[in-house]
């Protein structure tokens, strides 16, 4: 059958894909080319559609008269069930299908779909996703109204983003999730020492006045002490190592104005050095994990600033002069010497009560 024939649409006569008009001879029309492609596609596509309705007829057909016959067989069982002796209980679960029929299972398994997760974990994500989003709105205002406040502004809005970052670990300890406690304890106390760099900075109550030696000694004893403060506020174990490091650089600090000299120098790290063995000395009788942490972390910054001390106080014994005099020239190192026996008697002690 020639299905190529179409009515020219400009003159009306007779006209085929192949050589056009037979009246004004125009050329074959590209619209009546794609009409008799997509009538070719329809002729083909019928019978495959009427084929395709046929076999979901009968499919249809055969899932229901198997569902029919499976919902029988399923009331056979459960009357068999129930007049069954009670000491054996079987727990029969139905499993509705997409078409609505029941199948009958052997003991009930667990649920699907139970929950993968401990409360207190997803508890614990959302917290910190909380936090995160707080703190990212925190910095963008920060950020947008840094330029537009005075010095007293910038001040309220630092000192507003450290204690909200203070006040969310009290309130995820109570809530039992310490883990998200001691991580936002961490970036409270961080923002600390940054809020004292801030108040330099901006000049506020003219401390850019002040020697940077001195503030710095002053910002880190102010971060030491409101680190100790908080850590038994909180109970939390963070805080004491955050503490016990702010507290390091304080005594060196504090001594730089005054330039002194190698016996002075040694003096100042034996202060270090004194401080961290008080540290060994109160977590000797501790047995947990966070209180081993401490003695490691006391007991590095001892050995370091001893090893300091007695570098500094060999120079007065070689040059046979220390504070204007020979007879103090050898002091610094019979000190920095007591100071280690002290640390290796209390070393030594706590190995022996172990041992024993």
């Amino acid at each position: 059958m020639d299905d190529t024939g179409y009515p020219c649409p400009a003159c009306g006569a007779p006209a085929d894909l192949s050589a056009g008009c037979s009246g004004c001879r125009r050329p074959p029309d590209p619209t009546a080319a794609e009409v008799v492609r997509l009538g070719r596609e329809v002729a083909r596509l019928g019978p495959e559609v009427e084929r395709a309705r046929r076999t979901y007829a009968e499919l249809a057909g055969r899932l229901a008269a198997s569902s029919r016959r499976r919902d029988e067989l399923a009331a056979i069982v459960r009357a068999g069930v129930a007049a069954s002796v009670p000491a054996h209980p079987v727990s029969l679960t139905r499993l509705e299908t997409s078409s609505g029929s029941g199948v009958l299972n052997g003991p009930a398994a667990p649920t699907p779909g139970a929950a993968e997760t401990s409360t207190r974990t997803v508890q614990g994500l959302l917290f910190v996703l909380g936090g995160l989003l707080l703190g990212t709105a925190a910095v963008v205002f920060t950020a947008v109204a840094w330029a537009a406040v005075g010095v007293g502004g910038r001040a309220l809005i630092l000192a507003a983003v450290t204690a909200l970052a203070l006040a969310v670990p009290l309130l995820a300890v109570r809530r039992g999730l310490r883990g998200t406690a001691e991580t936002f304890a961490a970036v409270g106390l961080l923002l600390v020492v940054l809020d004292g760099y801030a108040a330099w900075s901006v000049d506020l109550a003219g401390m850019a006045g002040w020697p940077g030696s001195r503030y710095a000694a002053l910002v880190g004893g102010a971060s030491a002490a409101v680190a100790a403060a908080y850590a038994r506020w909180s109970r939390l174990t963070g805080p004491w190592f955050a503490a016990l490091l702010a507290a390091q650089p304080v005594l060196p600090l504090l001594a730089v104005e005054a330039r002194p000299g190698p016996a002075g120098w040694a003096l100042v790290l034996l202060g270090v050095a004194l401080l961290d063995l008080a540290v060994l000395a109160g977590l000797r009788n501790g047995g947990g994990r966070a209180q081993l942490a401490g003695r490691v972390l006391a007991g590095v910054g001892h050995a370091a600033a001893l090893a300091g001390a007695a570098g500094c106080a060999l120079v007065p014994l070689l040059i046979g002069r220390a504070a204007g005099t020979p007879l103090l020239a050898g002091a610094p190192l019979v000190l920095v010497a007591l100071t280690g026996l002290g640390a290796a008697g209390l070393v030594g002690g706590r190995a022996r009560r172990a041992r024993f």
